[in-house]
């Protein structure tokens, strides 16, 4: 009897030992949503699932996502990401593919395959990271000095150079960041993605309806975006200030939220954050200038792209976009969001946008594990 008491007690921590070196996680989110002038709702769906496997002090992740609903299953459950993370001779090694982080200037998205070797050198911190396969090649540094966290990225490809200064922390209990990304081309970027568009190259003098050839920019082969965060407390109250400005325009905004219909070219506004009633209520207010829409019916509706002839043809520094002055581009907002963790584990979410956009209502249940 012992023995067997003995035997299955090892069983047992054997069998733990083996299902403790793969881990599974996951969340998921549905989104019910209702814009003023729709005839129905629309009902969408994130899930993400992760498993992570180790072995010794090596990891191998794999994400799986599906956020499609279509009755074929097509392009429902799909790899999102697959990278290794390990250590060579005391420095850390991540090899794989995988999204890069969100931010508040762009949406997190799908990175080549890549490899990073990271460590620290003193107090600062060192990644050098590369994508053969898209000739990418990058270095990052960065520092805590004084309390203000200071970072510094360069990427350079064969047609662009990519620098991006970032700085926040916290002074007499405020807290803030600021960052400044810039990118460069030899190539003529068209929206921060290194394309071109011969027609548009091959323009001498006359104005061209950007909506049938790139998304507004002024300049063609620069694309400047700065972010801008303060924030503090007040009676136990958040109270926050955030500004963006994107030459080239992005489709989503860590603060202001986002925008699918059109570029996000700038954007500023107040927020509080309090809690009521067991609930976390966000009240923000902004503004907002986005790109002009792909309405091509209207005379004079969309910017024009006007070449200059100062300059050669090569699309390098020709072309410079003139505004249109519709004011419909700019916007002002107010959105209200409620959240409130239930008693199934589930945390509700109630958000409403109301003003010069169209209204909307969308109610959300997620849930992590």
């Amino acid at each position: 009897m012992k023995k067997q008491i003995i035997a299955a007690a090892v069983a047992a921590s054997v069998s733990a030992v083996a299902l403790a070196d793969v881990s599974i996680s996951g969340a998921a989110q549905v989104n019910i949503n209702k814009v003023d002038g729709t005839d129905q709702p629309t009902v969408t769906h994130d899930v993400d699932l992760k498993v992570v496997g180790k072995a010794g002090d090596t990891t191998f992740t794999v994400d799986l996502e599906d956020t499609a609903a279509d009755a074929s299953g097509a392009t429902s459950l799909k790899v999102k990401n697959t990278y290794m993370n390990t250590s060579v001779a005391g420095m850390n090694l991540k090899v794989g593919k995988w999204f890069n982080g969100d931010s508040n200037l762009n949406n997190a998205t799908q990175q080549g395959a890549r490899a990073e070797l990271s460590t620290d050198v003193g107090g600062a911190s060192v990644k050098l990271a590369m994508e053969p396969e898209n000739n990418l090649y990058e270095m990052h540094l960065g520092a805590d000095l004084a309390g203000v966290k200071v970072n510094y990225e360069q990427e350079n490809s064969a047609n662009d150079s990519h620098k991006i200064i970032s700085v926040g922390g916290s002074l007499a209990g405020v807290d803030f960041s600021f960052t400044d990304s810039r990118s460069d081309s030899t190539a003529g970027i068209l929206n921060g993605k290194g394309t071109t568009d011969a027609a548009v190259k091959n323009t001498a003098t006359t104005p061209v309806d950007v909506a049938t050839t790139v998304r507004a920019t002024k300049d063609l082969d620069k694309n400047n975006e700065q972010n801008m965060t303060i924030s503090t407390n007040v009676g136990g109250m958040k109270v926050e200030y955030q500004k963006m400005k994107s030459k080239a325009g992005t489709t989503s905004d860590g603060f202001f939220g986002t925008f699918a219909e059109a570029n996000l070219l700038e954007a500023d506004g107040f927020g509080i954050t309090t809690s009521l009633a067991g609930n976390t209520v966000q009240i923000r207010n902004y503004k907002t200038l986005v790109e002009q829409d792909a309405d091509t019916s209207t005379a004079g509706h969309q910017d024009q792209l006007t070449a200059n002839p100062s300059n050669g043809t090569d699309g390098s520094s020709t072309y410079e976009i003139t505004p249109t002055t519709d004011a419909s581009r700019t916007k002002r907002d107010t959105k209200i969001i409620v959240t409130r963790p239930l008693a199934s584990g589930a945390t509700a979410e109630f958000t409403y946008v109301t003003g010069d956009s169209a209204s909307s209502m969308d109610l959300e249940f997620r849930m992590a594990f």
